[in-house]
């Protein structure tokens, strides 16, 4: 297992990759790194205990009590594969620091022509992105997914028509960090090292991938000029300064804001 600056492996156990990459991931926000660096965790949650373990063990410590603290019958912590992306979505929920940073406002509107509306509110931790084909850019399959919609079948409550009335999923509220899932078959995301949504700049620090059954991470500390790493369990591989690594089985990406 080799250390890189703040880059180190992770040790597989029992299948968990998807454990490893999901810490990778957050490993790599600022706040994360300044919490357990200065550990000023909560010594009461035991989540954030052993991630404070891992952390400044370099790896050599704590996977095990994580397992422990994050096992549920659907999540076979360092019992079998799961999904990286349930991991960090459990962990936003564990962890009140992390879900400040990562959650942020949604909203489905309904609209008919005859001018009636209605707006259903809610938050999330996660933007799910759906490429339509093989290396969609990430800017089309956002702004493709606040499109609005044609919704057959609804019927207004002011006019009664029925099937002309749209449906648009918004953005209410843009986060520190923006985890994008991406669900996609025989399509790919072309994720970008710099994304602006609603003129805020968010560089991405992480991407993790899903190929052949195994989880990795590309991950990088925050720019500029700070090279990428892949991090594949134990095998920590540092990439030149002008490689931006690609890949076509992302599963999640991890932006952070950049504050102007």
């Amino acid at each position: 297992m080799r250390r890189k600056n703040n880059m180190f492996g992770l040790n597989n156990f029992g299948g968990s990759c998807w454990v490893n990459a999901c810490l990778q991931g957050i490993f790599r926000l600022p706040e994360v790194i300044d919490r357990y660096t200065r550990e000023t965790h909560d010594k009461e949650n035991s989540i954030d205990s052993s991630l404070n373990k891992i952390w400044n063990s370099k790896g050599t410590e704590g996977l095990k009590d994580l397992f422990v603290a994050s096992r549920t019958a659907t999540m076979p912590a360092g019992q079998g594969i799961g999904d990286s992306n349930e991991l960090l979505i459990h962990l936003c929920d564990k962890l009140p620091f992390l879900d400040e940073l990562c959650r942020f406002k949604t909203a489905e509107q309904i609209k008919c022509p005859c001018g009636f509306s209605q707006v259903r509110e809610d938050s999330a931790t996660e933007y799910e992105l759906h490429p339509a084909k093989m290396n969609t850019p990430i800017t089309e399959c956002i702004t493709g997914s606040v499109q609005p919609e044609l919704l057959e079948g609804w019927k207004c409550d002011k006019c009664s028509d029925a099937g002309k009335a749209t449906k648009q999923q918004l953005i209410g509220s843009f986060p520190k960090v923006m985890i994008f899932r991406v669900t996609s078959q025989n399509s790919s995301l072309q994720y970008s090292s710099v994304l602006v949504m609603n003129s805020k700049k968010y560089y991405l620090l992480a991407v993790i991938s899903h190929t052949g059954g195994h989880w990795f991470t590309y991950a990088r500390e925050m720019p500029p000029g700070k090279p990428w790493y892949t991090l594949d369990d134990g095998r920590v591989k540092e990439h030149s300064q002008r490689e931006f690594p690609m890949s076509q089985m992302t599963k999640v990406l991890i932006y952070y804001r950049l504050e102007e």
